[in-house]
């Protein structure tokens, strides 16, 4: 584990990635920051201009009032709950400023960066002749392994804090501090859970590696990981109202937290300051990592080119490709017809069904479709 050779041989194999992801989180959030406080300003001076005070007088049905400009200009959240139940009182009725750095490209690019990370880890060696080479070197399997995760675990928390580091600093220094009313317990989970969610994403890119032995094949799992939130979440609100129709705010606001749960995959999307989330995603990666730690061990080279690394994979693929294909066309069939929780249910099982027999059909007749010359 600590021998210089594999430090350094491992350093050689993904130098240019880790430098590309400390580059894109430095333009995903660094940059990012710096342009929302010059948006900011903007605002801000966009308020004092003579242009608006003479809409302001000039249209006084419009005129915008003097607590929804204080509140546009307050910095209350680094990530603002969409539901008012988790908001302060006196962003209720207007919303305070928003950040705008989550939603622009290079921010989306680093969890692009973080997969790929992941996928060079494993992957990438998988499918070249480096896996054997890998093989034959004097070191334990789980000690390579281990130095991969490290390095890549290391570059995304030092990329991650020094990035959002420099730019709330230069954030707050251009910001005046009466405009600064962070909601702090909500601004801690928002910045923990977003580091723990990249490095989700990077050990899940690494555990999609070692357990499915096809290059296309894994990158079809890693699209549905990465759309399950926008799926699940669906799901859950259809069944709750389904199930609670008249459960109030309260039951909506039960859901969400537990919502959050699903969230850990997404960066800054918690809805609530609950700590039950980011201590999930916590446990969540140490038990991924002894899980890549034992499949890495155990792992056979002449499964490589396989549909599934491992022969007990098939079955547990099977049922959770199934039922996640089964949740999409039922949450579809709901938004375009009035169903009740009988007809969504039919809808779903009937779609997990079709899927789970066509997905063994596929796998037995066109075996090759998604590997390589290997069958399972």
């Amino acid at each position: 584990m600590f021998s210089r050779g594999l430090w350094y041989r491992e350093w050689r194999n993904m130098r240019w990635m880790l430098l590309g992801v400390m580059i894109l989180f430095f333009l995903g959030i660094t940059l990012g920051l710096m342009s929302d406080a010059d948006r900011w300003n903007s605002q801000k001076e966009y308020y004092e201009s003579s242009e608006f005070l003479k809409q302001q007088k000039e249209s006084p049905e419009f005129k915008t009032s003097d607590e929804e400009i204080q509140a546009s200009l307050t910095v209350a959240y680094l990530a603002i709950p969409m539901y008012t139940n988790f908001v302060q009182d006196e962003f209720v009725d207007y919303m305070p400023f928003m950040f705008y750095f989550q939603v622009e490209m290079f921010f989306t690019l680093i969890k692009v960066s973080v997969f790929i990370l992941g996928v060079l880890a494993v992957i990438f060696e998988r499918y070249t002749r480096a896996n054997r080479f890998t093989a034959s070197l004097p070191y334990k399997r789980t000690h390579i392994v281990g130095v991969k995760m490290v390095m890549g675990i290391a570059t995304i928390t030092l990329s991650y804090l020094v990035s959002m580091g420099i730019g709330l600093v230069y954030f707050m220094s251009h910001v005046p501090k009466e405009y600064i009313q962070l909601d702090a317990p909500k601004f801690w989970v928002d910045i923990i859970g977003g580091l723990f969610t990249y490095i989700l994403i990077f050990l899940v890119a690494i555990l999609i590696g070692l357990l499915i032995g096809s290059p296309i094949a894994a990158a079809f799992v890693a699209f549905g990981v990465m759309l399950l939130p926008s799926v699940l979440n669906p799901t859950l609100d259809n069944i709750y109202n389904f199930i609670w129709p008249h459960g109030g705010d309260k039951g909506m606001s039960n859901l969400l937290q537990f919502e959050d749960y699903v969230n850990i995959f997404t960066p800054f999307s918690f809805e609530s300051a609950s700590i039950g989330a980011v201590i999930f995603s916590i446990i969540l990666s140490m038990l991924m990592v002894l899980a890549i730690l034992i499949l890495y061990k155990k792992q056979h080279i002449e499964r490589s080119g396989y549909l599934f690394a491992f022969s007990w994979v098939k079955w547990p693929f099977l049922v959770l490709f199934s039922v996640f294909v089964g949740m999409v066309v039922a949450n579809m069939a709901v938004a375009d017809t009035e169903l009740g929780l009988i007809g969504y249910l039919s809808w779903g099982i009937g779609a997990t069904i079709g899927s789970f027999i066509l997905a063994l059909y596929i796998l037995n007749k066109m075996r090759g479709l998604f590997q390589l010359s290997k069958t399972n």
